[in-house]
């Protein structure tokens, strides 16, 4: 077959997903997860500079220790994946698209235009209705492309990432109030000696949470999380898990260094004021964030490069609240972040980008501003209306557009 390169953006991407989606790749996830890698990095023109320690790492989730003098794994996995397409394009359900091949020798991604029957032995012969199968196979292949939403593009790189998401939780400091009646021996808090808080204020909020008898004493606890962030993250799981894509959980604690996120696809939930991560996410953005506003002494969000431009809470935050929603890209990777005048605004903000109605509506309007394709970095700014501190409903307020 001669090699030539051929097929628009839409037409490789519906060669990949026939692949991903067939029984030949039901069982072999590691597979996938090397052909989505590679895939997105021929998207990117740095096929050139792949490594065999960037695929082992990467895209097979090996240590940083791994060796590829000493593990043939990548090896072993691009030999199976050759294996795999030969397979994939020598049956019934190779299709009438583009053809993907991966020439021994070389991590590059090519597509070829028609999928060839292969000889074995004898000349193989396509019957009528074999024909009308593959007719009919190419039909439903393209009405699944052509029909995709605009939800479906959005979440794209996120769900065939060859990386499990990171659902990245930020903790506030928490100090809590732990009764400690009863023990033999008191406990030993010496770096918190001070007496619990005896305002009228403080007893009213407490009072009914202890016991008449209560011995109270401050407690930290490093690794809380507020409800709203919780409640997203794990609906983030959710949503990704009924895709079929992978994801793990992160304490912002347990985040050694930034560096373990670059590249990867991540979800991120919480405020500037007690999570770094999304403190520099925000920044970097140049756009809305969320904060204090010593002049107002209001919770906002607003642009720090334009004092202006804000959003203030007019009525109680257990009413109305309001969300931010920032979407940026980290080289083929997405990143979420979902935040809010209060934690109520992380929960919205993930409801409201996984509502197919809703982002179809805000697809809508970037199409009226000539978009053609999701940008690489926007944000949404969401009003939520809350109960008791459950996020109830979202409504769109505005967007903004930093970087097509």
């Amino acid at each position: 077959m001669k090699s030539v390169a051929v097929g628009s953006g839409i037409e490789r991407r519906q060669a990949l997903d026939a692949l991903l989606a067939s029984e030949t790749f039901r069982r072999a996830d590691q597979l996938k997860r090397l052909l989505g890698y590679l895939f997105e990095q021929e998207e990117l023109g740095r096929t050139h500079e792949v490594t065999e320690y960037e695929l082992g790492t990467k895209a097979l989730g090996r240590p940083e220790s791994f060796s590829p003098e000493a593990d043939s794994t990548v090896r072993t996995r691009m030999h199976g994946l050759r294996q795999k397409l030969e397979e994939f394009y020598r049956s019934s359900s190779g299709g009438e698209g583009l053809r993907i091949e991966i020439p021994k020798g070389s991590y590059r991604v090519q597509f070829h235009a028609g999928a060839v029957v292969r000889e074995s032995g004898f000349r193989q012969r396509l019957s009528i209705a074999g024909v009308v199968l593959a007719v009919g196979l190419g039909s439903v292949l393209c009405w699944r492309v052509w029909a995709a939403t605009p939800l479906d593009l959005l979440w794209r790189p996120m769900v065939n990432s060859a990386q499990p998401a990171v659902l990245l939780v930020g903790q506030p400091a928490h100090i809590w109030v732990r009764d400690v009646r009863g023990q033999a021996v008191p406990l030993d808090y010496a770096h918190f000696p001070d007496p619990v808080p005896n305002s009228k204020a403080f007893l009213d909020f407490i009072g009914p949470r202890l016991a008449a008898n209560a011995q109270p004493v401050l407690h930290p606890s490093p690794n809380a999380t507020l409800w709203g962030d919780a409640a997203g993250a794990a609906a983030a799981a959710r949503f990704l898990a009924f895709r079929q894509a992978q994801s793990e959980f992160m304490p912002e604690s347990g985040l050694k260094s930034e560096v373990a996120l670059r590249g990867r696809p991540v979800l991120a939930f919480g405020r500037p004021e007690y999570s770094p991560a999304i403190q520099r996410y925000l920044l970097v953005t140049g756009g809305y964030t969320v904060g204090m506003l010593n002049e107002i002494r209001h919770y906002s969000i607003y642009r720090p490069s334009d004092p202006k431009d804000r959003y203030l809470n007019t009525q109680p935050p257990n009413e109305v609240n309001h969300g931010l929603v920032t979407v940026l890209s980290d080289g083929p990777s997405r990143v979420f972040v979902f935040s809010g005048i209060t934690s109520d605004g992380s929960a919205a903000g993930l409801d409201y980008l996984t509502n197919k109605e809703a982002v179809g509506q805000l697809w809508g309007l970037m199409e009226k501003q000539g978009l053609k394709q999701w940008p690489s970095v926007f944000q949404v700014v969401l009003r939520v209306d809350s109960s008791a501190g459950y996020a109830m409903a979202a409504q769109y307020e505005r967007h903004l557009v930093l970087k097509p």
